[in-house]
């Protein structure tokens, strides 16, 4: 069953936070996915969530309370924690000049796991690209079903 590791956009609808570039139709395709893979989520994505959460004026706490609890007890995703190879390949990338270190331990974890990364990030995979580094792992959300 492949593995897919989720870029912290597509955990926020969970928190009620919506995201511009994830359309319900987008959250339907992970939900039809979902019994044929495994969705993987980093605690690492909450350095980021929190941060968001933190800046915004319109936070429903309840409704980020249940999603918190969401993300943990339904089952839905496979919790991930990146090997010591996966943060040595974060600090190499932030080294070569990708300041983004949520985003680099995300996608040096999925590389070192042999996942997919689900992203929305286009500078991520155009800096990869242009470094050497497998940018084929990063999925968009409209090719996920022809790449599982």
């Amino acid at each position: 069953m492949p593995e897919i590791l989720l870029d912290t956009s597509f955990l926020l609808p969970t928190l009620g936070v919506e995201v511009e570039e994830i359309s319900s139709k987008d959250l339907e395709t992970l939900g039809a996915i979902r019994q044929r893979t495994a969705l993987c989520c980093s605690h690492v994505s909450f350095v980021e969530i929190l941060g968001l959460l933190g800046k915004s004026k319109k936070i429903d706490d309840a409704a980020v309370g249940m999603g918190i609890k969401s993300l943990f007890a339904s089952g839905t995703y496979k919790w991930v924690a990146p090997s010591s190879s996966a943060i040595h390949l974060a600090l190499e990338l932030r080294s070569k000049g990708h300041k983004d270190n949520i985003d680099n331990i995300l996608y040096a974890t999925a590389a070192d796991s042999g996942m997919l990364f689900l992203s929305l990030d286009k500078e991520l995979k155009s800096f990869l690209q242009e470094n050497g580094y497998d940018s084929d792992i990063i999925v968009a959300i409209k090719d996920l079903p022809r790449r599982v």
